[in-house]
């Protein structure tokens, strides 16, 4: 029986208390056997870190400090990590049931370094926005295309973590697109056709008055 890769999800969070833990339990209830799980939060004065001791034994490993922001936050869990697929998940997303089995499924492709789903997007209530779902945007055809149309749907694109240290660390000047920034840098450096893209949806994105995206 072959070993599951080890897959690190983590999760940058502050004052986020409402959210935090249906996105935690999104990720522990994947009971997925080999997970590392971090959890990097920037001095929450709410309930997120009772939330957080909650399940602190099912997480390998989480902080409370103050930071200089979200791509602050990643890059701290990154020099923590040491799995084999990677992806970060915000503390007011949450991960589809049965995605990181399949995420699993998808990188026994050895020439796959990226895989990209879709998500769909609920509420602050938590009630499904209908008609409204994303995908990273490639065209394999067309290079040109792909960079001029450039879209990322990050919490649904998972990365090969070898491929993923040489396109991080975030730009931590970068408080919106860093995440865009640091696709970029991946478009420039790999094929395309290292990117394999599913109709499954992998993540549900809370759209929020108070979501960085919105604003």
């Amino acid at each position: 029986m072959s070993v599951l890769p080890k897959i690190t999800i983590i999760t940058p969070t502050f004052n986020q208390g409402k959210f935090i833990e249906k996105s935690i339990l999104s990720v522990l209830n994947q009971n997925y056997p080999n997970l590392e799980y971090i959890i990097i939060d920037g001095g929450s004065s709410d309930d997120t870190l009772d939330i957080i001791k909650k399940y602190e034994n099912r997480i390998t490993f989480w902080i409370s400090e103050k930071d200089n922001g979200q791509s602050h936050a990643i890059n701290k869990g990154l020099q923590k990590s040491s799995g084999d697929i990677i992806n970060w998940l915000n503390s007011d997303d949450f991960l589809e049931e049965g995605a990181l089995f399949f995420i699993a499924e998808c990188f026994k492709n050895q020439t796959t370094n990226v895989v990209a789903g879709y998500s769909s997007y609920v509420n602050e209530n938590g009630v499904a926005i209908e008609n409204m779902t994303f995908r990273t945007f490639i065209n394999k055809d067309d290079i040109f295309s792909t960079l001029s149309n450039t879209s990322l749907n990050q919490p649904s694109t998972f990365f090969r973590k070898q491929v993923f240290d040489k396109i991080t660390p975030l730009n931590e000047a970068l408080h919106y697109n860093m995440d865009l920034f640091m696709w970029l840098r991946y478009l420039v450096l790999y094929k395309l056709e290292t990117i394999y893209l599913t109709d499954k949806k992998l993540s549900i994105i809370s759209y929020h008055t108070k979501a960085k995206t919105v604003k």
